[in-house]
């Protein structure tokens, strides 16, 4: 508990001082932005000029994500709040990324339970959270002759919680940096391959909907034997009634 609690008044001071730098980032990348395109307009465009000005508009925009993805951490913008069927997030996150997949030869396999209660909360945000967790399951089977991607919902009765999982059969997480994978700017990718804000992003997300997000590396299986691979698991509270007194 006391690891937890440090933790996440790192990731919260941490959130406050990026949502600081990327205002202050944003406002002389715009600048540059602006200048490079008004002056791509004065040459021709098989000019070395204006291919160097090209390079400048396409790096200042590559400046400009990484600052979305600070201010996406920090959760310095607003969130929509309602009703989100968990099935439908996932549906619509393999939707974005099998195309991709598909290339990888990655096998998609999508479970879903039936009447799965709601959620409150962005479904923009928690697809995005979704989409960031395939495009890393895809990193760490890139290269292999049979990707497989799991994607399943179920509900805890019980603990009244919808729990989602996307599980892959890749490279897995070595231990001594899974402490480390929800750190900012932490990355195992080649430079300008990624940020390292990718799961701090959604570990944001998840904590700013009340819920939880947990990673296994290797996977344990059904009959407590580990596999090869990574499973992140979501899990989110789900709508309660309201309560009716009666007088």
């Amino acid at each position: 508990m006391m690891e937890q609690l440090v933790a996440s008044e790192k990731m919260a001071s941490v959130g406050q001082m990026a949502a600081g730098i990327a205002h202050e980032i944003n406002t002389p990348l715009g600048i540059i932005l602006g200048y490079a395109q008004l002056m791509m307009d004065d040459f021709d465009k098989d000019s070395e000029a204006y291919q160097n000005l090209e390079v400048i508009e396409r790096q200042t925009q590559a400046s400009r994500k990484i600052v979305a993805d600070l201010l996406k951490y920090s959760r310095q913008s607003g969130s929509a709040r309602e009703a989100v069927n968990l099935n439908e997030i996932l549906t619509d996150a393999v939707a974005i990324t099998e195309h991709s997949l598909n290339l990888s030869h990655i096998k998609v396999h999508l479970h879903c339970v039936d009447e799965l209660p709601p959620v409150v909360g962005d479904p923009e945000k928690l697809r995005q959270v979704v989409v960031n967790l395939i495009n890393n399951a895809h990193h760490a089977m890139e290269g292999q002759e049979s990707g497989a991607l799991h994607l399943s919902t179920r509900h805890d009765g019980k603990q009244h919680k919808v729990i989602a999982e996307v599980c892959d059969n890749g490279h897995g997480i070595d231990e001594q940096i899974k402490a480390k994978i929800f750190d900012p700017f932490f990355t195992t990718k080649p430079v300008g391959k990624g940020t390292g804000l990718g799961l701090s992003v959604s570990y944001g997300i998840v904590q700013e909907h009340g819920g939880i997000i947990e990673v296994e590396s290797p996977v344990i299986g059904p009959d407590q034997s580990p596999t090869r691979g990574t499973l992140f698991r979501l899990v989110l509270p789900v709508i309660q009634e309201p309560t009716v007194i009666q007088e």
